[in-house]
């Protein structure tokens, strides 16, 4: 016996009605799981801002401390350059008044030999 055209249209109709609920309930949880990851995405992209500032506190830290240290050792190193100048300084006195002690001293000398040969010349 052969269907009914209605009775198979009616059969199919009542197919197509499960389909599209089933598309409906698959679409519905398609639809929660991307809402679900679009949550998961949020929270890990706070959680990468969070550490990346945490990361930049750090270093800012870190070179501000580098910074600090490099400071103080340009203070340190102007402070032994300036003890070095001072020296210096003073040796280069030393050397002048030390210079004129003996270009005095040898005068004297040369003037001291001097005398006494000419006492015994003439």
């Amino acid at each position: 016996m052969a269907e009914d055209p209605l009775t198979r249209l009616e059969s199919n109709s009542s197919h197509m009605k499960t389909d599209i609920q089933d598309m409906k309930a698959d679409v519905r949880s398609v639809t929660t799981q991307v809402q679900q990851l679009g949550k998961e995405l949020h929270a890990f992209k706070t959680e990468v801002t969070k550490e990346f500032g945490a990361v930049r506190l750090e270093m800012a830290t870190e070179f501000g401390a580098v910074r600090l240290e490099i400071g103080q050792l340009k203070s340190e190193m102007a402070t032994e350059f300036g003890k070095i100048h001072a020296t210096m300084a003073s040796l280069q006195t030393q050397i002048v008044q030390s210079k004129l002690w003996m270009l005095t001293t040898g005068v004297a000398t040369v003037l001291s030999v001097a005398a006494v040969v000419g006492l015994k010349v003439h």
